[in-house]
């Protein structure tokens, strides 16, 4: 069976939205076959959807995408 999940962050702008959006979809990238990660932006939000047959690669997954945005938001703030 395929899960999906769905991530989404609000910014206080599009400027930061859209880097934060780029930025992890270049981590995406790099997803091992059968798991799909998509990131877009969305005026403000950052809206990333996981899909994956197998829950715990699918929890993994969005524990490595939580800790890679907020690695890129301290980042942005220094």
């Amino acid at each position: 069976m395929r899960s999906e999940a769905t991530v989404t962050y609000t910014y206080g702008d599009e400027e930061t939205a859209g880097l934060v959006a780029r930025l992890l979809e270049l981590d995406n990238r790099i997803a091992p076959r059968g798991l799909k990660v998509e990131t877009l932006q969305k005026g403000r939000e950052v809206v990333t959807v996981v899909r994956h047959q197998n829950l715990n690669t699918l929890f993994a997954t969005i524990d490595d995408l939580v800790f890679s945005e907020r690695l890129i938001t301290s980042l942005l703030e220094d």
